[in-house]
């Protein structure tokens, strides 16, 4: 695992925490937000996180960094 999936996986993992515990609080959940964490966090595993699910190159570090379970580029999320 790379830096850049290592601190997505970070990222990610403490954002769920976030989000559940939120749910938990005002008793509801936020499922598509959750499956999208799920969703990067199997990226990770099978070594895509990062690059764009549509044209294949890098997201970039920033992006994935204000998004963690971003799957599109700049230029392919229009």
């Amino acid at each position: 695992m790379d830096a850049s999936s290592a601190e997505g996986e970070r990222l990610l993992s403490s954002r769920r925490r976030a989000i559940e515990t939120a749910g938990a609080a005002r008793r509801t959940s936020a499922p598509a937000e959750l499956s999208e964490i799920d969703a990067a966090l199997a990226r990770i595993a099978d070594g895509t996180y990062g690059a764009c699910e549509v044209c294949g190159g890098a997201i970039g570090r920033d992006r994935l960094r204000a998004l963690p379970e971003i799957r599109r580029c700049v230029g392919c999320s229009g």
